[in-house]
């Protein structure tokens, strides 16, 4: 219902808000006792969002989508599916604090999913069947690149440019989805994809792509004046962030869209009230990330 959005949204934004404050925080500040009181790190920056990410969003976005794909007939295990998702969250951590090595640290990245493959064909064996096999790794390395590793890119944009970038990266990419729909709901005639998603209009895809050039390009232009900026981002560049996310964003919602039709399902979980699950909230967020790590990092 409409008024439950108008709550979980706000909510939402709080959260972020006060995730990104105490992740910041705690990476720059504690201040020890003594008459000679100094201020010494308490975490690496990073690293409550890493928390957070790991052990709550992404194992919670891999069990809605082990769901989905259980109930479409393939053969899926929650657990490792929700294991698969927690690696990906950190398989960037160590390569976006690498300084020496970064050769093997992007080998240690791209050893993860070789790593899944050979713990599953082991708990397959384990098994004596084949049957489902390739569902079952095709799930997991789904949920790892899927559903964990797009919060590796979000947190590697922190580390790189701290927290004001990064809120204001995922308030661009949900505001191209705030300007499609009310465009669409405005001047939408002509459907985009009619069999997979009726709801959306091509309307509705310029609207949502002139609002994030539009919201990125300005908070580019803020971000000169922001303190918690590691280096201010160029307007144009904000622009050309913003048009891009307005681009991936709904195919991130246009891919969920496909998981929930074959699961014939209308959310991915009854979480959040009014919006349903955490893959009905981030499906923007997946697709995006890379793109905003390569373009604002």
């Amino acid at each position: 219902m409409l008024w439950q959005r108008l709550i979980t949204g706000p909510l939402l934004i709080l959260m972020l808000i006060g995730l990104v404050w105490l992740d910041e925080t705690a990476s720059t500040t504690m201040v020890s006792g003594g008459r000679s009181a100094e201020q010494v790190p308490f975490a690496p920056r990073g690293m409550v969002l890493l928390a957070m990410c790991g052990l709550v969003i992404a194992p919670l976005l891999a069990r809605e989508i082990a769901g989905m794909l259980s109930r479409a007939g393939s053969a899926v295990h929650e657990w490792s599916c929700m294991l698969a998702a927690m690696l990906g969250t950190g398989s960037m951590w160590f390569l976006g604090n690498s300084t020496t090595i970064p050769t093997k640290a992007a080998g240690a990245m791209l050893a993860v999913p070789i790593a899944l493959i050979a713990l599953m064909a082991f708990a397959l064996l384990q098994r004596r069947s084949a049957t489902g096999a390739s569902s079952t790794v095709a799930g997991v390395l789904l949920s790892w690149a899927y559903a964990g590793l797009p919060w590796a890119f979000w947190i590697a944009l922190d580390r790189a440019q701290g927290p004001a970038v990064l809120a204001g990266a995922i308030l661009t990419v949900k505001s191209t989805d705030i300007g499609a729909y009310f465009t669409g709901m405005a001047i939408g005639r002509t459907k985009l994809i009619p069999w997979l998603s009726p709801g959306k209009t091509r309307e509705g895809f310029v609207g949502g792509l002139v609002t994030g050039a539009g919201i990125g390009a300005f908070l580019a232009w803020w971000s000169g004046d922001c303190v918690w900026v590691a280096t201010p981002i160029d307007p144009v560049r904000g622009a050309i962030a913003g048009a891009i996310f307005g681009i991936l964003g709904p195919i991130g919602d246009l891919a969920e869209s496909l998981l929930k039709r074959e699961a014939r399902v209308k959310d991915s979980g009854r979480l959040l009230p009014g919006m349903g699950g955490v893959h009905d909230v981030a499906d923007s967020l997946l697709l995006t990330a890379p793109a905003a790590w390569l373009l604002l990092a």
